[in-house]
Order: C-alpha cells, then sequence, then structure tokens
C-alpha cells in the first residue's frame, strides 16, 4: 500500500511541477485552477509547510543507520580475515603434527622390530621354565571381567580352589613360613639343580640373578596368556634395564618398603626416568604395576630373607605371587588380573627392589611415548582444524547478515530520500502559485525562468543527500501521512490542472505526459544498490 501512495505522490508531484515548468503563458491562464489545487493540498494535509523538516529528519535517520551498517560491515569483514588466518593456521599446525606422528609410528615400528628380534626364543623362555606353570584349568577372560568383592570366589571356584586366604603361613610346628597345602594344586614349580644350589639374598639380588628372575617371571605371564588366547609381551636384556630404572627411581632412592606401606609410590611410580642401556641412554614410562608381596604381614616385613634362600625358592615365591594376582585378587577387584591379561601392552618388565618385593611393569619405552604424544597432538589439531573452521563459518554468516542489513539501510534512505523529494515539490508549488496569484503581471519569460530554477532545486533536492540533523529519529509514519494527503487531493488537482480548450490544450497534455514519464523514471527508476 506504500508504494502505491508512493507512486500516486510522485505521479501528482510530476504534474503539478511540470505544469510550474511549462505551463508558462497557459498557468497564467489558469491561475486560479493552480490556487485552488496548492491551496487544497495546504488543507488537505495542515503539516506541509513543516512536513519537509520531517522529511530530513527521517534522512538524517536513514543516513545514520546506512553508518551504522557500513561499520558493522567492515567488522564482520575483519572477522571473516581473522577466521580465516586463525583457520590455515591451524591447517598448518594440523599438517606438522600429522608428519610428526607419522614419523614416530615408523621409528617406534623399526625399534619394535628390533625389540622383538632380543626377545628369547619359544626354547629359552620353555627352558627358563623348566616344567613349571599355573594350571588355570577351564579359566576364561570373562572370569574376570567382575569387579565385584566376590569375583576372585568366583574365579577360584571354576579353578577348583575353596579354601585360599593365604598364600603363606607360619608353621608352628618347624617354625617357618610355608606355602599354602591349597596351592600344590594349581602349582607346578621344577627349579633346576642349579637353581637349588644356587643361594642368594633376595634383598641383594646381582645383575645376573635379577636376569634370571625377570626372564623367569616374564615367561611364565606369557604362558598364562598363551592358554588365554593373548599374544605374547616382548621382554628381554633391555626390558630389565628398564624396570630396575623404574624401581630404583621410586622405591630403592626413597627408602619405600612396599613390605610396611603395604602401597605403590603413586607420586613417582609413573613419572619417565632415564635409563641406560649398552652405550646410549633412553627414557622409560610405566603404563601400570603390579606388585608380589613378599612379606605376610607388615609386622615382619623382612620374612622374605627368612624363607627365600636359593634361586628355587625365589622362583616359587614369584610363582605363588602371580597365581595371588590372577586368583586371589577380591581386595583389588582382580585389578591385578586384568593387567596381566591385558590387550593395550607390548612390553612387560620385571624387577626385585632392595626390600625383596617383586615389581612387574607394562612399559612405554621413549619411541612408543612418542608415538602417544604425536597421537595426542594430532588429536588435539584435529580438533583445533574443526573449532577454528566452525568460527570461520560463524564469522561468515555474521558478514552475510550485515550485508543485508546494509542492504536494507540503503534501501530505506533511498525512500527517505524519495519521500523528502515529493514534498519539496508539493511545497514549492503551493509557494510557486501563491507567487504567482500576488504577482500576475511578472513577465511570462521570468516567470519561466523562475520555475526552471525552482525545478533544478527539486532535482537536487531529490537525488543529493541532505544535511544531517542531529537528535532527530523521525520514521515513516508522518512523511507517509503527507503522501497520503497528497494522493487524497490528486483527483480535484489533476482535473483542474488539465487544459481545457483551445490548440493549447493538445500540447499542454503532450509536455505534461512527457512531464510524467520522465519524473516517473527519474523516482520509481532508482536501481537498489547492492554492497
Amino acid at each position: 500500500m506504500k508504494n502505491q501512495h508512493l507512486k500516486q505522490s510522485v505521479l501528482t508531484a510530476g504534474v503539478i511541477a511540470g505544469a510550474a515548468f511549462f505551463g508558462g503563458g497557459w498557468q497564467e491562464a489558469h491561475a486560479d485552477t493552480v490556487n485552488n489545487s496548492t491551496a487544497q493540498i495546504t488543507t488537505t494535509n495542515p503539516n506541509a509547510a513543516t512536513s519537509t523538516t520531517d522529511a530530513q529528519c527521517a534522512v538524517a535517520s536513514a543516513q545514520a543507520a546506512v553508518s551504522q551498517a557500513r561499520q558493522n560491515v567492515n567488522s564482520a569483514s575483519a572477522a571473516v580475515v581473522a577466521a580465516s588466518a586463525a583457520v590455515n593456521s591451524a591447517t598448518a599446525v594440523q599438517s606438522s603434527a600429522v608428519s610428526a606422528a607419522s614419523v614416530a609410528q615408523s621409528n617406534y615400528a623399526i625399534t619394535s622390530a628390533v625389540a622383538q628380534s632380543q626377545m628369547p626364543s619359544s626354547a629359552e623362555q620353555a627352558a627358563a621354565l623348566n616344567g613349571s606353570t599355573i594350571d588355570i584349568k577351564n579359566a576364561n577372560l570373562s572370569m574376570f571381567d567382575n569387579s565385584s568383592s566376590d569375583a576372585s570366589a568366583n574365579v577360584k571356584n571354576q579353578i577348583g580352589e575353596v579354601n585360599v586366604t593365604e598364600n603363606w603361613h607360619f608353621n608352628q610346628a618347624t617354625q617357618k613360613y610355608e606355602m599354602d597345602p591349597s596351592l600344590k594344586d594349581a602349582l607346578t614349580v621344577v627349579p633346576t639343580l642349579d637353581d637349588e644350589s644356587m643361594t642368594l639374598d633376595p634383598t641383594k639380588l646381582t645383575q645376573a640373578q635379577q636376569s634370571e628372575i625377570s626372564d623367569y617371571v616374564a615367561a611364565l605371564i606369557n604362558q598364562i596368556r598363551a592358554k588365554f588366547g593373548l599374544t605374547a609381551w616382548i621382554y628381554n636384556d633391555m626390558t630389565l634395564a628398564q624396570a630396575l630404572a623404574i624401581v630404583n627411581y621410586a622405591y630403592n632412592s626413597q627408602n619405600w618398603n612396599t613390605n610396611v606401606t603395604r602401597d605403590h609410590n603413586r607420586e613417582l611410580v609413573f613419572k619417565t626416568v632415564n635409563y641406560q642401556y649398552g652405550e646410549g641412554i633412553d627414557s622409560v614410562k610405566a603404563d601400570w604395576e603390579n606388585i608380589g608381596l613378599m612379606s605376610a604381614n607388615e609386622k615382619q616385613p623382612n620374612v622374605i630373607s627368612r624363607i627365600v634362600k636359593t634361586m628355587g625358592d625365589l622362583k616359587r615365591v614369584a610363582t605363588v605371587s602371580i597365581w595371588d594376582m590372577l586368583f586371589n585378587d577380591a581386595h583389588s577387584q582382580n585389578s591385578h588380573a586384568r593387567m596381566l591379561l591385558s590387550t593395550n601392552t607390548e612390553y612387560v618388565g620385571v624387577a626385585m627392589d632392595n626390600y625383596g618385593v617383586l615389581h612387574i611393569y607394562g612399559l612405554i619405552p621413549s619411541a612408543l611415548q612418542k608415538v602417544n604424544e604425536t597421537q595426542t597432538a594430532l588429536a588435539n589439531a584435529n580438533k583445533d582444524v574443526e573449532t577454528q573452521k566452525n568460527r570461520l563459518s560463524k564469522a561468515e554468516k555474521e558478514l552475510n547478515d550485515a550485508v543485508d542489513a546494509l542492504n536494507k539501510a540503503q534501501d530505506a534512505l533511498e525512500k527517505a530520500n524519495l519521500l523528502m523529494a515529493i514534498e519539496a515539490v508539493a511545497k514549492d508549488t503551493t509557494q510557486t502559485s501563491s507567487s504567482q496569484s500576488t504577482g500576475s503581471s511578472t513577465k511570462t519569460s521570468n516567470s519561466k525562468s523562475n520555475k526552471q530554477s525552482s525545478l533544478k532545486d527539486v532535482t537536487v533536492k531529490a537525488t543529493s543527500e541532505p544535511t544531517k540533523v542531529s537528535q532527530a529519529k523521525h520514521g515513516d509514519s508522518q512523511l507517509l501521512s503527507t503522501s497520503n494527503a497528497i494522493t487524497t487531493a490528486e483527483p480535484s488537482i489533476f482535473e483542474q490542472l488539465l487544459p481545457q480548450t483551445g490548440n493549447r490544450n493538445g500540447l499542454g497534455m503532450t509536455i505534461l505526459g512527457m512531464l510524467m514519464g520522465m519524473l516517473s523514471f527519474g523516482f520509481l527508476g532508482l536501481r537498489k544498490r547492492r554492497y
């Protein structure tokens, strides 16, 4: 409806301005008609005299909106540029992370292959065990999935053991600690003659003794894993060096006697430590730790030295500790068993500390640590790229919204300029008609010159941006009211302004038709600007 009124108002203004410009003598002959028409406009819209000021306020407000919209577009454009740069930067980091992860994985594959080649053969592992075994009968991995307090009891029921409470007890008759009789059917330990004749102190093992007990326990664990259908863990002299490095760092150097503390040194055991292997120095980290307690209780922390005198004794005690971790672990919710039967570990290290306590580690060598680190960095880089892309997408949407808002503001400014031009024409026509009524003796040529000048001023007003009016915030309502008033007055004005008689009638009609077409094209043919 607004657009219809707007077009009608432009048409009316065109007719009036055309009559003023080309009417010359015709308008002089019809001065009364012009005066009556302008009087009708003024009567219909009493505020016509001040409406131009309102129109200027609307234009100023529209100009301010356009200015703000342009600022928003500039700001949104800058945000898009910044977000795009952030995406490029994150993508570059991602590319580097992919490369680093690939290199780390390749290096680890090489070191893993070397470690695998140094692992004892199946024959060597069998020789280290010398027939030693843990009878797991019909046990399966699902037995260890239940972490409830009765889990170990369920396991023991399945393997035929029902009354295992302690692995060692003090025999009053012999005044010695002895293995619980109920373990005999589940354990078979066949030490060699050399084992029985090799005396030792479990708190002061030599490097060779450390190596032998380490190989024995690792081979025993791999034997058990094989019965569950699991892959064997890698162990060799290097994993022994790694396990000893962790034990020395977290226990021996800290005077940490687990027989007394009854716990892991959690603060230090999972830190990366250096170790020396061959002629080089490398690093390792523990992924998990199982501890075999050799003492029955903390009141007799040195009992291990009283019951273990030979390598044969040490192997039997170590076998009982492994059995205990598998089938007598209710107090730990079968966590020890789940570690020994884990599928996440590739390396195992075994070492004794200075207090006769057995430590078993799932190991993360430096090459594997690098793989883990680079994989974590790559995951973070991937996440960052997605985050930056989302921010860019958001910035681009905000830019599009800002451009749309600018286009709408520019459309509103064009409309305000057009309405101001219409009201200026109407006001100018009213003033011209009044002047002609009081000064009818003025020559025709001067009158025509004045009308040309007046129309030129109106054209300038309609095509250039008006001076901004401070603190003026008027909407479309009053401007539309003026336009509606002009539209209401149009029929009678149009009828009165049309030439009535004589040869000049045809000329007047022709001129008026041309003028209407020109002004309609000029005002209504404005093209919508786009940013």
